[in-house]
């Protein structure tokens, strides 16, 4: 069985595109512009800083931790019993310094974990851990 097309009946075939699924995604794309045009256009506006008060330096305190789990606030010996006192002092003052936690490689991990917790418990901000390298 043979499908003959003549002339004529193909001069009456018309090719239509379906254009359904392209104005889907028109639709869409329109829908995306409108929720995000609003967005683009809004402008942050941050205080710039005046050269009238100089910058206020805050000194980093150091926190050393002894391969002994012995601890030491900036090289002075610290008994673990006022750590968190220390901590609690350090977190009110204005502005508050980094506090900069150095590890001797051979202190143990509980020791590390033990001061994280007790600074995260008296809202320090600014925490650093010194490597080797930075010593």
């Amino acid at each position: 069985m043979t499908i003959h097309a003549s002339a004529s009946h193909a001069a009456n075939m018309h090719a239509e595109i379906n254009v359904t699924p392209l104005i889907d995604v028109m639709l869409a794309l329109v829908v995306v512009f409108m929720i995000a045009a609003p967005l683009l256009s809004k402008r942050l506006s941050l205080p710039l800083a005046s050269s009238d008060a100089p910058a206020a330096t805050v000194e980093s305190v150091r926190l050393a931790i002894a391969p002994d789990g012995a601890l030491s606030w900036n090289d002075r010996a610290l008994p673990s019993a006022l750590l968190r006192e220390q901590l609690r002092v350090l977190a009110l003052s204005e502005p508050q310094p980094e506090l900069r936690i150095e590890i001797a490689p051979a202190a143990a991990y509980q020791a590390f974990a033990t001061v994280l917790a007790d600074a995260k418990a008296a809202h320090i901000e600014k925490i650093g851990v010194l490597t080797n390298a930075e010593r």
